[in-house]
């Protein structure tokens, strides 16, 4: 645990509570006790973290409270340290992301080298334009093929309250008829992530790369 204090002496107040420097601007005092601004803690959390685990965060942090990028900027600018890993955060955040599953596999995605995906897009049926069906991840190609990633928990088939109550058989039943309707709205590519393939790495490297997603450099070099 870290706390916040104003002395530039960092050290452990315990064996288990770390003391950082926060200058009096970026702290405000909650019960007799200094806590820092939302965006100090996420300077804090992206400079003590891997890219993978601090993404959810600042995810999480802009769908729910819609903190301010340009304090991150400016307490990054009062601090002398290499703030590149929130830089990177701050490129990639996006508030679109639904849960920390699909942001740390996201994460995942772009530190392999692979293209970051939009996010959460919509298509509709043409066989039945009343319905329609969103995916977590896409990418559309420059030769018009349309690659989509749906990132998967074994909760989505067996837990009822994300189930409404239908059996597992149902649920699979389901997601065929909406892999049937997104290929006829001209996805070409349906692939799906689970958490443990994403935590591995190498089992999401290869099914990006056999679904044809692009490198980042691919992706340079197709745009030049």
């Amino acid at each position: 645990m870290y706390i916040a204090s104003d002395s530039a002496i960092n050290g452990y107040a315990s064996h288990d509570v770390r003391k950082i420097f926060v200058a009096p601007i970026h702290a405000h005092i909650v019960n007799g006790l200094p806590v820092v601004t939302l965006e100090r803690a996420l300077v804090d959390f992206a400079l003590r973290h891997k890219f993978p685990q601090a993404l959810p965060i600042f995810d999480s942090a802009m769908r729910i409270y819609q903190y301010s990028q340009e304090k991150v900027i400016e307490i990054c600018d009062g601090l002398r340290r290499d703030c590149g890993p929130v830089f990177r955060l701050l490129y990639y955040v996006d508030g679109r992301s639904e849960n920390g599953g699909e942001s740390f596999c996201r994460a995942v995605i772009i530190k392999l080298g692979f293209v970051a995906p939009l996010l959460q897009q919509e298509f509709i049926d043409p066989k039945n334009p009343r319905k329609s069906y969103r995916f977590d991840f896409l990418w559309v190609l420059p030769d018009g093929r349309i690659i989509v990633a749906e990132f998967d928990g074994m909760r989505k088939y067996t837990d009822p309250s994300m189930t409404d109550w239908k059996t597992t058989r149902q649920v699979v039943h389901e997601e065929r008829e909406r892999e049937d309707a997104l290929r006829r709205a001209g996805v070409t590519t349906i692939v799906r992530i689970d958490y443990q393939e994403a935590s591995l790495g190498y089992p999401l490297a290869r099914k990006l790369r056999d679904a044809g997603v692009p490198m980042q450099q691919m992706a340079y070099t197709m745009q030049r």
